[in-house]
């Protein structure tokens, strides 16, 4: 394949699962007329307007202190325990926060009472491709006092990955290994949840649009078995044989689907123009949505499937804070029969179809 084919390709692919609520412009392949470089110049702007509007310490003098800081920092590289990186997690934007050796931002949105109270219910957030955390925030962030299940949000901002080291595709979704950094961020930040407010290990969740929702599938590929429940947004599981076609199969790298948590997952997509054009194919976002439902299924996962017929968006009528919130209640740890097997409780839209995993 020349040069120049490639890099088209890789382009589409980069943008294909990227625009939060623009379904009909170029980032999201509406025009099958503009060309990719076209796309790429404009998916980070049309990002920005996916998510409707709504909502250190000190280091101490001396050698000895300075030994302690270290210990501290190499406990929090291997996992095993609390530090300074800990202590110093605030709500609302942190920055600088090391997952080995590598600097990660996010958000913190804590429910009131969140010194005090708990353990709590964690829910990680994340957003599409050109999308920020800053943006992908206020999904949930006004929600964090449901009176249904107050939760402590996580909004982590993406770390820049590259396709085949050529295109920035936000997140490290292409080729998924235990160690993933992003599998390796939520390990991290969990911990620190943990020493800092706890945990309830019932109840960890993740939500995510398009390649956000590539990563919430990634973690229900290396780290399912803390996962009670996920909604993801028009995206997609690259185990999926199903989905991996045509130039996917020599791009996306995932291993294989080992899970023996049976999380109960929302996959939501909108419909026939939930797609984008690429150079040698479409890709479909109702297609996968229905592939993976099946594919989950058939390793035990109850799953609701949702066709809101807006194409490529998030949040979306019907489905926005206050459903997710409902469904990750409804869904704790451990949930192998779902109850929405004998109905979906009201609230939840008629354009929701509940499949039994078999």
């Amino acid at each position: 394949m020349r040069l120049a084919t490639l890099l088209a390709l890789l382009s589409a692919i980069a943008l294909g699962p990227a625009a939060c609520g623009d379904d009909d412009n170029a980032a999201d392949g509406g025009d099958a007329d503009a060309s990719a470089e076209a796309d790429a110049e404009t998916s980070a702007d049309a990002d920005a307007e996916d998510v409707p509007e709504e909502a250190l310490t000190e280091a101490e003098a001396g050698a000895d202190a300075d030994a302690d800081a270290d210990a501290d920092a190499d406990a929090d590289a291997d996992g095993d325990a609390a530090g300074p990186a800990c202590d110093s997690l605030a709500e609302g934007e942190n920055t600088g926060f090391l997952v080995d050796g590598t600097e990660r931002t996010f958000f913190l949105d804590l429910p009131a009472g969140a010194e005090t109270g708990g353990p709590w219910p964690v829910v990680f957030n994340f957003h599409g491709l050109g999308d920020t955390a800053a943006n992908m925030r206020r999904l949930l962030s006004s929600d964090v006092d449901n009176a249904v299940m107050p939760f402590i949000l996580v909004t982590p901002e993406d770390n820049n990955a590259m396709l085949a080291g050529l295109m920035s595709i936000d997140w490290d979704v292409a080729t998924v290994t235990a160690d993933n950094v992003e599998a390796r961020m939520f390990d991290e930040i969990l911990t620190c949840l943990e020493s800092r407010w706890g945990v309830d290990e019932n109840h960890i969740h993740a939500v995510g649009f398009s390649m956000g929702g590539f990563v919430v599938d990634a973690l229900g590929t290396v780290r399912g078995e803390q996962l009670a429940s996920v909604v993801t947004y028009s995206g997609g599981y690259g185990s999926d044989p199903a989905n991996l076609t045509g130039a996917l199969a020599s791009l996306v790298h995932w291993p294989p689907y080992e899970t023996a948590n049976r999380y109960f997952q929302v996959f939501l997509h909108g419909g026939t123009t939930d797609t984008y054009n690429m150079v040698i194919m479409t890709l479909h976002f109702d297609q996968i949505a229905g592939n993976d439902a099946a594919w989950l299924g058939g390793f035990g996962h109850d799953v609701l499937i949702c066709d809101h017929g807006d194409g490529h968006s998030a949040p979306v009528a019907g489905f926005d804070a206050e459903q997710v919130v409902r469904v990750f209640a409804d869904h704790p740890l451990g949930t192998v029969d779902s109850p929405y097997a004998a109905g979906l409780p009201a609230g939840l839209p008629s354009y929701c179809t509940f499949q039994a995993g078999s």
